[in-house]
């Protein structure tokens, strides 16, 4: 099955969101924060207006609650169940830490082989990896730019969706673009799935730049 990670690359304001999606985001967020993790892990498990990726709304850290586990040096248990929810070792922090990187920091050593990624094999790395996301990220500015107004993009990076045993593909939402844009890596290229104004369309992006292609019912390639 198929599993996606929500992405809010659009860096919107609270007032931007209705009052019982900041409630919901803040209660997860300050749960998590707290050590709280009876509390965190339920909503996660019971509230669809969440996710374990979920960081607040206009807060400086865009920490998730496996960014707060990490830091705090929760039990080897709790992390292994945010992990089992999709919890992504890769997202960094705005700070650009992940949760590897916060734990090994706060010496918590407990928990990183938990939290050290592994990739799929064709994954992009080194000089490949930075042209990717420099061409995604270049792709999403230009597919998003009459929706966002004066927002910021928060940065891609592919390896997000490259993890052993993480999600599958990503789901950007853009308010006011119809479908948003749907993220799959295949082969080493990152696939942006959208629908434009004459109809369906991808863009195949790899380390040489981006290619715009249209299509007509085509589905995206399977791994």
């Amino acid at each position: 099955m198929t599993t996606t990670l929500p992405w809010d690359g659009i860096l919107m304001p609270r007032e931007a969101y209705g009052p019982a999606a900041v409630k919901a985001r803040d209660s997860l967020t300050d749960a998590a924060a707290q050590g709280d993790w009876r509390r965190a892990l339920s909503q996660v498990r019971n509230d669809y207006t969440v996710g374990v990726n979920t960081w607040k709304i206009g807060g400086e850290s865009m920490f998730t609650p496996l960014h707060h586990a990490a830091y705090l040096g929760a039990p080897r248990e709790t992390v292994q169940e945010l992990l089992s929810l999709g919890g992504v070792r890769s997202l960094p922090t705005a700070h650009g830490e992940t949760p590897y990187q916060l734990a090994k920091r706060r010496g918590h050593d407990h928990l990183l082989d938990m939290l050290d990624p592994y990739y799929r094999p064709g994954t992009p790395l080194g000089d490949n990896l930075e042209a990717v996301n420099q061409h995604v990220n270049t792709t999403l500015a230009e597919l998003t730019a009459e929706f966002r107004g004066d927002h910021q993009l928060r940065t891609f990076d592919v390896r997000l969706i490259s993890e052993e045993g993480g999600p599958d593909e990503a789901w950007f939402t853009a308010p006011g673009m119809y479908g948003g844009i749907r993220i799959g890596m295949f082969w080493g290229r990152a696939h942006l799935e959208y629908n434009s104004r004459l109809g369906d369309s991808y863009v195949v992006v790899g380390p040489e730049g981006s290619a715009y292609v249209s299509r007509s019912k085509r589905a995206l390639p399977t791994r």
